[in-house]
C-alpha cells in the first residue's frame, strides 16, 4: 500500500519534465535587459576617431570617422577628464579601440570597461535672448564732464 504523501511526490516528479519546457518559454517580467553588445572602432590609430565628448568623469562619447557614436565607460574615475582639451586614445596592437583600450589624460591613464554603440549626443542649443527681457540702459557721458578736464596723472 502506497501512502498518500508518497503518491503526491511521485506525481510531481513525473509532471516536472512536462512543465519545464513551458516555463522556459514564458517571459520573465523582472528579468534585467540584455546588455548592449560590445563594439570596436577599427583603425583608431590611423585617424579612426573623429571627435569625442565628455559626459562625466567615468563616461565618454566617441565619434568614429564614419560619424557613428560610441559610449565608453571607464574603469576608474578620471578626475581631470571634464576639463581636458585633448586626450590620447591608446589602441590595441592591431590599431583598434575597444573595451581593452584606454584613454590618457595629462596626468592619468583611464582603462575602459565597455565600449558600446549609442546615438549621437543632443546638439547644444545657442542661447537666445528672451523676448520679454529688458534691454540694458544706454550709458551716456554728459558733455560737461569731458570738456576742460585733465587726467589725474597729468603733469601740472
Amino acid at each position: 500500500m502506497i501512502k498518500q504523501g508518497r503518491l503526491l511526490s511521485i506525481a510531481l516528479v513525473m509532471a516536472i519534465p512536462t512543465l519545464l519546457p513551458a516555463a522556459a518559454d514564458a517571459p520573465i517580467s523582472g528579468a534585467p535587459p540584455t546588455p548592449a553588445r560590445e563594439a570596436q572602432i577599427h583603425f583608431a590609430n590611423q585617424g579612426g576617431i573623429w571627435d569625442w565628448d565628455v559626459l562625466d568623469t567615468t563616461t565618454l562619447l566617441i565619434e568614429d570617422r564614419s560619424h557613428r557614436w560610441y559610449k565608453a565607460k571607464l574603469m576608474v574615475v578620471c578626475i581631470d577628464l571634464p576639463f581636458e582639451q585633448k586626450i590620447g586614445f591608446e589602441s590595441n596592437p592591431d590599431g583598434s579601440f575597444d573595451k581593452f583600450s584606454a584613454i590618457q589624460t595629462r596626468q592619468q591613464r583611464c582603462p575602459l570597461i565597455s565600449l558600446t554603440r549609442t546615438d549621437a549626443p543632443a546638439k547644444k542649443a545657442k542661447k537666445k535672448p528672451a523676448a520679454n527681457a529688458e534691454t540694458p540702459p544706454i550709458v551716456t557721458v554728459p558733455p560737461h564732464a569731458t570738456e576742460n578736464t585733465k587726467p589725474l596723472n597729468a603733469p601740472r
